[in-house]
């Protein structure tokens, strides 16, 4: 339940406004001083929203110190003034210090529901793209994913999608498909990162969609797996977008694609991204990418790498596609020294023995997969360093209880 707090020096106007919110189904307190706002404050303050009158009688600190306070203090917290005779100016003072909204006193229910509605709706996105991007993703660092004729002829077709269209990306684990709906959405979006918007983190309806077109002039809808998702709310959404309802394009992606689903017929565009066992010219190039982007990172500069790794790494059959080639770049650079930066065949071919396999990763629940994960990634450095805590909780930046900790949650055995 959203939680809300009143600070308003007059009593009546806090049970006034108290009423009408909790008839709406928020959970209200309020306090008519500053000294009961601290008292709330130092004990434990989980609101959600906090509306604020600028004029505090006989109160040692103002709305606008109250409102300044709680914008440093407090992330994600939805701040509204308001005041019976306040002009222009203090209500630009007022958002300038931290406030989201004004409202002008005496208000109507009506008018101040839907403030509080509006602003609760622009949090709940802000904290959803941004837990999105904070969230570990194994998409996070890909930048490329191919090279040569096949990879350029995807690119045109991505050049040529403009806005209310339907994207259909399909493809392996691990091979780039979010990296494509992100750039498809960066293109159409002047490069505007903070509307894209992933239905699998944030499940939306139909209203929540055309608030947010309302407030934003484009967005990408993202629905990763599409399969799994309900037909009638996948139709929903695709019309939405080919009726030009919102200003929005979306993009759906699968592992793998059925030709007979009818579904499919509606979409405008279809983006097929091979595995990299029918791309083997490509695999070096990626390869080399990644290394250079890593080393870069740690060293600052380029460095060599055998050529005899090629033959390995065509011969090697890529589960995780794309990822598994990043990972094992990074792993590769993260073994490396200022004094020995050269990347050995015998190195990667040690790194692809005690690689794990990730194939089926994507297709668990988000703790499973995260579970799996953290458990394999613990194994695969624990195999590097031969099983030494001490060398692997020194690779990882963890201290060695820490990593003794995390070992035994996950029930990895040691010899």
């Amino acid at each position: 339940m959203t939680k809300i707090l009143v600070i308003d020096d007059e009593l009546e106007i806090c049970k006034q406004i108290s009423l009408i919110l909790s008839k709406q189904g928020y959970d209200v307190t309020y306090a008519n001083s500053f000294k009961e706002f601290s008292e709330l404050q130092q004990r434990n303050f989980d609101y959600d929203v906090v509306l604020v009158d600028l004029w505090l009688k006989n109160s040692t600190k103002q709305g606008i110190d109250i409102i300044e306070f709680l914008n440093n203090k407090y992330d994600n917290l939805v701040i509204i003034s308001f005041s019976g005779h306040a002009n222009i100016d203090n209500a630009i003072e007022s958002v300038k210090v931290g406030a989201n909204d004004f409202i002008e006193k005496p208000f109507e229910t009506k008018k101040l529901i839907h403030i509080i509605q509006k602003n609760l709706l622009e949090l709940q996105q802000r904290v959803t793209i941004n837990n999105y991007r904070n969230k570990i993703s194994f998409h996070s660092k890909i930048d490329t994913v191919g090279s040569g004729q096949y990879i350029n002829d995807l690119f045109k077709i991505i050049s040529k999608i403009r806005n209310n269209s339907s994207i259909l990306i399909t493809g392996p684990n691990g091979i780039g498909k979010n990296f494509l709906a992100n750039t498809i959405h960066m293109n159409l979006s002047s490069s505007n990162p903070d509307t894209f918007i992933n239905l699998n983190e944030n499940l939306m309806n139909e209203a929540d969609l055309l608030k947010l077109s309302s407030l934003h002039n484009y967005f990408t809808i993202y629905i990763n797996d599409y399969e799994n998702f309900n037909k009638i709310e996948l139709l929903s959404y695709l019309n939405l977008v080919k009726s030009k309802k919102i200003n929005a394009s979306i993009i759906f992606d699968t592992k793998k694609i059925d030709i007979k689903d009818p579904f499919i017929n509606n979409i405008d565009h279809k983006i097929i991204l091979k595995p990299l066992t029918a791309r083997k010219d490509e695999i070096f190039d990626i390869f080399k990418h990644y290394i250079n982007i890593f080393a870069l990172k740690k060293f600052e500069k380029r460095i060599n790498i055998d050529n005899e790794i090629e033959k390995l790494l065509i011969n090697h059959t890529w589960p995780g596609n794309i990822f598994e080639i990043m990972n094992l770049s990074e792993n590769a650079i993260g073994l490396l020294s200022e004094n020995n930066n050269i990347v050995s065949k015998d190195l990667i071919e040690n790194l692809i023995k005690n690689s794990t396999d990730n194939e089926d990763l994507y297709d668990l629940n988000f703790k499973e997969a995260k579970d799996k994960f953290e458990k394999e990634y613990l194994m695969q450095k624990l195999k590097i360093n031969n099983y030494n805590m001490t060398l692997t909780a020194k690779m990882l930046k963890l201290d060695r209880v820490s990593l003794y900790r995390k070992v035994k949650s996950l029930k990895i055995e040691i010899d």
